[in-house]
């Protein structure tokens, strides 16, 4: 028997058996119930496009048609089977078929609630709408073999699953995570990607962030420099080697990118196929060096040069409130995100005002004015930031109303109380008082302290084996079982408000993690302990059982393609002290580790010592002759009491593999100040 077949055997029993003979399904189902046999979707050795077994088919009532289309084609992908599809008006299981149905549906399910029904000839999924439809479907997909997720077909594999009776409904009806694409963009195949992860998990809201200060990433037709200027930049920022996202540059050299609203129509049909919902977010009135490089009339008295793209200055990017055509220009872009996202929920950024910026409204003419008539002292400093503030929120949170919206933002619009008619994205560390002041004045609130749910931090305690994250003068982790253990009900909330709890998110500031590879390393595993934090009942959480059913869930990343593997980091070689503070070229043999054409990742990472490590250029040599090169100035070593600063990785290309050549790493390296540096030098999958 060929390895592959043993393997895809091995898989296919592991798919059934995580903990103690539980089927190995994330977000844990709040009952199941296993049964003796098994259910065989169709023979292991498919002939390419040839019809699924005749006696399988996919048969549905008129509402569930599109997810039985998207079912099918997800089958076919993998199985090389085509499954036929037949509308069917009744809600009964039948046999040798997969029923869809929102027939006789059990009304206590809700609207995402499901049951999912496997013996041994046929399969039943009834829900009382078509989200549920879909969540019974990815539970069914997660009892057969990891492979039915490969996006080519697979032989060998044995395409059965266990016998089941799952019942199922999620805890929150917020289940979300907040990407952000405003620092490094992500083309929209990118986004479809992401989303196709996040609905393996049954999580239903994107929080796109797309403004900010490093970048405007949607198309507004009617002020059409936001994405003409406020786009793109000349750098990378944050000292990230310019290969690290080596897609966002446009013909003109500079880095960045937008989606065009027929992009955002495509993005949020395929994110509402997966019955995710999009949240699209600007920042409002700060964090806008990208709006306001385009547009500095709508700043502050318009000091001249400030707004910059390639000298961002967070002192100087707040928008006025007051000048001439401002409100306009709010409601305006506000206008056309509502034509293009169909959500309830439009957010509007409004943090860090105070913490961040240099007391601009208490200067400007126009923001005087307007403080003035009404009633804001101008003389409270950061109080008469925060009543301002609370003001323009309220205005706002008006505006979206009357369009049928809902206005969301960050902790800090609810800092001169509570805003009506408007949702809070709670982020402070340690702080659950604004989430317990909203809730209990009636208003609804999203999770995601800080503390739990800021993907963007490290992830273990050996940074050696991660992306370099920069994070105040410490590193910063955000551990799996950390993740997991979050519970976002506050504590101190009285019960008759937990309904005003919606959910929680995670949330991924992307300053350090450039391109699709990067955001999904910082989101994996993470994403799956936070869909069972917001499906499963927190008296059914055991985080044993989830670390065991989460060694198949990898399996099911891996066949999709989603970079979720620490454990790929290779050691090559090491660097010891002393090290000469001259230019010196060193060579690691990786011949062993290389075994296909591709991407090849360096990451240098200092251990000891007191000077570092410069690195002005690695080159990947085939037989000697160097085939890729990268010229590019980087640090490792302890800085500003950071013991392990490091900037990203080299990323080399290997077009053509020679089996039988010597493939060799050449860096050129120096040590900083004196000769005391040590580290380690590994081969990574963090691109």
């Amino acid at each position: 028997m060929m390895k592959s077949q043993i393997l895809g055997m091995f898989l296919g029993l592991l798919a059934g058996a995580a903990f103690g003979g539980t089927p190995a399904i994330i977000p844990l189902p709040q009952q199941m119930q296993v049964r003796a046999g098994t259910f065989t979707l169709c023979p292991s050795q498919a002939i390419p496009g040839a019809p699924a077994p005749a006696a399988i088919r996919i048969l549905a009532n008129a509402a569930s048609l599109g997810n039985a289309q998207y079912l099918a084609a997800l089958l076919f992908r993998s199985t090389g089977f085509q499954f036929q599809i037949v509308t069917n008006a009744g809600g009964a299981a039948i046999r040798n078929a997969i029923v869809l149905t929102t027939v006789n549906a059990n009304t206590n399910l809700g609207a995402e609630g499901y049951e999912l029904t496997v013996v041994p000839d046929s399969v039943l999924v009834r829900a009382t709408g078509q989200a549920g439809v879909f969540y019974g479907l990815q539970s069914l997909l997660q009892l057969l073999p990891p492979q039915i997720l490969s996006p080519l077909p697979v032989r060998g594999v044995s395409w059965t699953a266990p016998c089941v009776y799952i019942y199922d409904l999620p805890r929150f009806p917020w289940r979300g995570w907040m990407l952000d694409v405003s620092r490094h963009f992500l083309n929209k195949d990118d986004v479809k990607a992401f989303l196709d992860v996040m609905a393996l998990h049954k999580l239903n809201t994107l929080h796109w962030h797309l403004v900010d200060d490093q970048g405007w990433r949607v198309e507004i037709l009617s002020y059409p420099l936001l994405t003409q200027i406020g786009a793109w930049r000349n750098t990378v920022d944050y000292g990230l080697n310019p290969s690290a996202s080596p897609f966002a540059f446009n013909a003109a050299g500079q880095y960045g990118g937008f989606y065009t609203q027929n992009d955002v129509r495509e993005i949020v049909a395929y994110a509402s196929e997966r019955h995710i919902n999009i949240v699209p977010e600007v920042e409002l009135p700060a964090h806008s060096t990208s709006g306001l490089a385009s547009y500095p009339q709508f700043g502050c008295d318009n000091p001249v040069g400030v707004y910059n793209m390639d000298t961002i200055n967070y002192h100087y990017d707040l928008y006025s409130l007051a000048g001439p055509g401002c409100m306009a220009f709010f409601q305006g872009v506000l206008t056309e995100l509502m034509g293009l996202f169909p959500s309830q929920y439009i957010h509007c950024g409004g943090d860090e005002v105070v913490a961040t910026f240099d007391k601009q409204w208490l200067t400007n003419t126009y923001d005087v004015a307007q403080m003035q008539a009404l009633g804001i002292s101008t003389n409270g400093g950061n109080a008469s930031i925060i009543a301002y503030q609370h003001w323009f929120s309220t205005n706002i949170a008006s505006f979206l109303q009357s369009s049928g919206r809902t206005m969301m933002g960050w902790t800090e619009i609810e800092a001169g109380g509570t805003v009506i008619n408007a949702v809070l994205t709670d982020w402070e560390t340690g702080s659950s008082s604004a989430a317990l002041a909203t809730a209990e004045a009636g208003q609804y609130v999203v999770m995601t302290p800080e503390t739990n749910c800021y993907m963007n931090y490290y992830m273990t305690t050996n940074v050696a084996v991660e992306p370099y994250f920069e994070v105040g003068s410490s590193p910063a982790y955000l551990l799996l079982d950390a993740v997991y253990n979050f519970e976002p009900i506050p504590a101190g909330l009285p019960a008759q408000y937990n309904s005003f709890i919606l959910g929680a998110e995670g949330t991924e500031f992307a300053e350090f993690i450039p391109g699709l590879k990067n955001v999904e390393l910082k989101a994996l595993p993470r994403m799956c302990a936070m869909a069972e934090v917001t499906w499963t009942p927190a008296a059914m959480k055991n985080y044993t059982n989830f670390t065991q059913r989460l060694a198949t869930q990898e399996q099911r990343l891996a066949q999709m393609g989603a970079n979720y593997d620490l454990t790929n980091a290779v050691q090559i070689g090491t660097w010891a002290q002393p090290v000469s503070t001259n230019a010196t070229t060193v060579n690691y043999d990786i011949t062993a580790n290389v075994t296909k054409a591709g991407e090849i990742d360096v990451d240098f990472h200092y251990t000891t010592g007191a000077d570092g490590l410069w690195i002005y250029s690695a080159a990947l040599l085939v037989n000697g002759v160097p085939v890729d090169t990268q010229t590019f100035t980087t640090f490792s070593g302890a800085v500003s009491g950071i013991p392990t600063y490091r900037l990203p990785v080299f990323v080399l290309h290997l077009a053509n593999f020679k089996p039988g050549a010597t493939y060799t790493i050449q860096a050129s390296i120096a040590s900083r100040g004196g000769t005391a540096s040590n580290g380690t030098v590994y081969l990574t999958n963090w691109n």
